[in-house]
């Protein structure tokens, strides 16, 4: 079934609306602002061209709710567009989804703001971009994978337990005040063997050299069972990469998580004792056919 809407039309409506269990929504070049929640399966949304559909809400973590002013939204919460572990098999292709939450004049303290929370299963992305700054992609849950996509925050922007892939994609790290910046902050179970995998990738950046770790271990509530897994492979790493590459986060070290680069390139690809490097026949445990075995892209 296919369902063409403009920007004037609520998506939440038109997906309340769904009865079919494989409809393709087709979005006219616009600005849709609205917070959309996605809990039905085998649901794709195209847009009409790359960069000009654009998806927007403006919650930050610090948010006070509107259904209850005693409340804030949350990290979670916050999120332009939900998608729930019911949306197994979503897709999306040339897609903006953003965040325009004002994190460098608010004064919230937490800023947290997510363009996308993806706990769906065999999800897909093509020449999609996620815009914001802190907490910007939630890949959180199931088997996800990202092609030809734009990717940009400050501090933990890529962050979740997903199983996700991220190929020929642009990671861009907004320049901020602080000291410091964070690419990536998953939070791989420890019974998964993969986490993220970015595979021929561009690293790039507005700020300044040896400012940006590639990432560091969350546990969520410093909670046991997660042992958080990321791999940068055949990417180009610019200057803004610090040259330790990992760091701590809430007093777990990135020694005890399994983060490992391969056959990267450019300033930021400094190799060194902190920076784990993954030998070339056991990349075979990090196909993409692996990770999406029974998964027919």
């Amino acid at each position: 079934m296919l369902i063409q809407v403009n920007n004037d039309e609520s998506i939440q409506n038109i997906i309340d609306s769904i009865q079919h269990h494989q409809v393709v929504i087709y979005l006219k070049n616009g600005i849709y602002r609205e917070k959309i929640l996605i809990d039905k399966p085998n649901i794709t949304l195209v847009g009409e061209e790359k960069g000009k559909v654009i998806l927007v809400w403006s919650d930050a973590s610090g948010t006070l709710m509107r259904e209850d002013s005693t409340k804030t939204y949350g990290t979670s919460g916050s999120a332009t567009v939900t998608l729930t572990s019911n949306a197994k098999g979503f897709k999306a292709e040339n897609i903006v989804f953003k965040n325009d939450f004002d994190y460098p004049k608010s004064f919230l303290k937490d800023k947290q703001a997510v363009a996308l929370k993806n706990d769906a299963d065999k999800s897909l992305f093509i020449g999609c971009e996620f815009l914001g700054y802190q907490d910007t992609l939630y890949a959180n849950k199931g088997r996800q994978y990202y092609k030809d996509s734009y990717i940009e925050g400050n501090v933990d922007f890529i962050f979740g337990g997903a199983q996700a892939y991220f190929e020929n994609c642009n990671i861009f790290s907004k320049k901020r005040d602080e000291e410091v910046g964070y690419v990536m902050a998953p939070s791989t179970l420890y019974n998964q063997e993969i986490g993220y995998i970015f595979n021929n990738c561009k690293f790039d950046s507005d700020g300044e050299s040896n400012t940006i770790f590639i990432g560091r271990p969350w546990h969520p509530g410093k909670r046991a069972g997660y042992n958080p897994s990321a791999i940068v492979m055949n990417s180009y790493l610019g200057s803004h990469i610090k040259e330790e590459g990992w760091d701590s986060m809430l007093g777990f070290s990135p020694d005890d998580a399994r983060f490992y680069e391969y056959n990267n390139y450019g300033e930021g690809s400094i190799v060194n004792i902190k920076r784990r490097v993954l030998l070339k026949e056991e990349m075979k445990s990090y196909s993409k056919e692996k990770l999406f075995e029974n998964w027919n892209i």
